[in-house]
């Protein structure tokens, strides 16, 4: 194995964590635009840290890829092509859908950071492994905040 095809695995990896990233981020931005109901308030407000949260994941990433000489790829036609989540609903969203939809995103996008971090290549990379687990503790912790907040009905 070549000192390259570390570098090139780690940065496969986080380039797939990337797209789903950017993409809940975005999704996190449209539902804090549209998200109605009787707890909007405290809804709207954690959607808008959420996505400020992701968009700082996204860079990150984004900078560790370009570090290891790689070139970050999270346009519109990349995240409609490659992102893995579920597709946010058009339109007005009860605060209950918002809060499943971005539950369900930020499952999946620590299911990415996981599967990628039991890699051996890249678990030995321990930038890139740290920044994997990183965005996965956020994602889980986001996930519980987002549970926490949908009516137990």
């Amino acid at each position: 194995m070549t000192s390259t095809q570390p570098a090139h695995l780690a940065t496969a990896a986080l380039q797939d964590v990337l797209v789903d990233v950017a993409e809940l981020a975005s999704q996190a931005r449209q539902a804090h635009w549209n998200v109605r109901g009787a707890t909007f308030l405290p809804v709207h407000h954690w959607l808008d840290g959420l996505a400020q949260a992701l968009g700082s994941h996204a860079d990150t990433l984004a900078e560790r890829i370009t570090t290891l000489g790689g070139w970050p790829d999270a346009g519109s036609e990349t995240l409609s092509e490659r992102a893995t989540l579920e597709s946010l609903p058009f339109g007005p969203l009860t605060t209950d859908q918002a809060l499943a939809a971005m539950d369900a995103g930020l499952g999946r996008v620590a299911a990415v950071a996981v599967a990628w971090l039991e890699n051996p290549t890249v678990g030995r990379d321990p930038v890139t492994a740290d920044l994997l687990t990183a965005v996965c503790r956020d994602a889980q912790v986001q996930q519980w905040f987002a549970r926490a907040q949908q009516d137990p009905s």
